[in-house]
């Protein structure tokens, strides 16, 4: 890797950003659609690729694999654009891919059907970078497209939104840096923007969204907001303590997120990550979704080819046929209760012999075969699929096997109720708590607003008599007389006039 320069180029003007800040600080670019927004988030990873910089682009809405016209990228996700497929369970690795092993990842959310997938997919790739970068230090740039879906200002936060504003609060220590990018600023979670330490304001007409730059910058910059070119923004670096007008370059590699046109769009050939890389994900895919069969899955040559038994099992129930795997779910079920129970097998031993008795044994075993559900009882027959199996003049064996119904639960123990009755209280605690902070910020607002209400009265009081002793001042020195005079004057009619007032209405 050649040496990293402290600065990067994001302008024909010569507009610069130091490169460390951008990898480990908080950023957040927005503007409306069509602003440029989209373009100043790709100029910045095309200066950072340039540096073989390490980074990852979690791409709501598909378009940044243009990229890969100039970068090799690992491009993957639910589409067929992506490189790879992948799903939740690919998240460690996809971290770990970009992380330690320095490849640049673009993880395209965009083709889930299922949105849970894609969620718990952005939440492990974000939670095990956040974990590993305790311990790897390294300087590394996430950055998030339409982050007002997961860190949205009201309806609360769920997993992802957690983790992302972890990551904006304790990540620069670990050297995990966050961009967010957003179209409607006033949709983002304040507690994220306030936490941003580079901001670039693209072009905002709705007025909410100028309100939010209002309230972080001032009303002149609100204004100035409305009428930015493309590409245009207003970029504020803490760093610096700086507020520039910049006007962002273009992109240099190929716009995926343009908007369609009636032409036919060329789409350039993009480069792409080694074959390995991607046969080693796919394999984890398939290891994942079709994993190696169990034991006793088998056991065709054992004992007659039991299904799923052992070879002396199959032994039992096919009596030495191949067609033992045809059997019932009854004598399953039955084979499952006689290995349990070992004691009844040997009854059933005894109830096999070939006198008149045995007879009388079978017959009363083929009631209670018939009636099983109604007795209670499980019947077995150990050759049912295969008459040839047994010897002329000798009924099949059959094993009456109890039905034990099921378990009773097994009561907790004290150790186990204590650690429950303890979390309940705790709970209950908790609930009280929030239930007090909740009461007590209430309260506090309440006189917060009613000392303002009457602080403005108080204000608006002596403003109005302040204008009207000036006004009697200016009239007594119109008229050279005493304005102490005019103002006994002035009180004599309004007293006058109250006193006109209430007697019509009392008459």
């Amino acid at each position: 890797m050649t040496s990293i320069p402290d600065e990067i180029r994001i302008s024909e003007d010569g507009t610069t950003l130091p490169v460390i800040e951008l990898l480990t600080g908080r950023g957040f670019v927005t503007g409306k659609s069509g602003s440029g927004k989209s373009n100043t988030a790709s100029v910045i990873a095309e200066e950072l690729l340039e540096l073989d910089l390490p980074m990852l682009i979690i791409d709501t809405d598909g378009e940044y694999y243009g990229l890969k016209e100039r970068y090799e990228m690992l491009h993957v996700g639910a589409g067929d654009l992506c490189d790879v497929q992948v799903s939740p369970t690919h998240a460690q690795r996809i971290a770990t891919l970009a992380l330690e092993e320095n490849v640049p990842v673009i993880l395209d959310v965009s083709e889930y059907l299922d949105v849970d997938d894609a969620r718990q997919l952005i939440h492990g790739v974000v939670k095990t970078l956040f974990v590993r970068e305790k311990k790897e230090k390294k300087p590394f740039m996430l950055l998030v497209e339409e982050c007002h879906e997961y860190l949205p200002e009201s309806g609360g936060l769920d997993e992802v939104g957690e983790i992302l504003l972890q990551v904006a609060k304790r990540g620069r220590k670990r050297g995990l840096g966050l961009c967010g990018m957003s179209q409607r600023p006033a949709a983002v979670d304040k507690d994220f923007i306030t936490q941003c330490d580079w901001l670039v304001w693209h072009r905002l007409t709705w007025e909410n969204d100028t309100k939010v730059v209002g309230r972080f910058l001032d009303n002149e910059y609100a204004e100035m907001v409305e009428g930015l070119n493309d590409g245009e923004a207003i970029l504020v670096t803490d760093w610096d303590e700086q507020v520039t007008r910049v006007q962002f370059r273009r992109k240099k590699t190929f716009d995926a997120g343009a908007t369609p046109g009636l032409e036919d769009v060329e789409r350039p050939d993009f480069r792409s990550i080694s074959s390995d890389l991607e046969e080693e994900l796919s394999n984890l895919g398939s290891t994942m979704k079709d994993p190696d069969s169990g034991p006793g899955t088998g056991g065709g040559s054992t004992g007659g080819g039991s299904a799923g038994g052992g070879g002396s099992a199959g032994a039992e129930l096919g009596g030495g046929s191949s067609d033992a795997g045809t059997r019932s779910p009854d004598l399953d079920q039955a084979a499952e209760a006689v290995e349990d129970d070992s004691g009844t097998g040997s009854t059933a031993g005894s109830a096999s012999s070939g006198d008149a008795g045995s007879a009388d044994d079978s017959e009363s075993a083929d009631d209670q075969f018939e009636g099983g559900e109604s007795g209670g009882t499980i019947v077995r027959a150990d050759s049912a699929t295969d008459d040839r199996s047994t010897p002329i003049g000798r009924t099949p064996s059959r094993t009456i096997v109890k039905n034990r119904g099921p378990k009773r639960p097994k009561p907790p123990s004290r150790r186990s109720r204590r650690h429950r009755r303890r979390g309940r209280d705790a709970a209950e605690e908790n609930i009280v708590l929030e239930a007090s902070h909740l009461v007590a910020y209430g309260v506090e607002f309440t006189v917060w607003r009613i000392r303002r209400a009457i602080f403005r009265a108080r204000l608006a009081t002596r403003r109005s008599v302040g204008r009207t002793w000036r006004r009697i001042r200016r009239s007594g020195a119109d008229h050279d007389l005493d304005p102490r005079l005019l103002a006994v004057l002035l009180l004599g009619c309004v007293t006058l006039a109250v006193g006109l007032l209430l007697s019509s209405v009392v008459l």
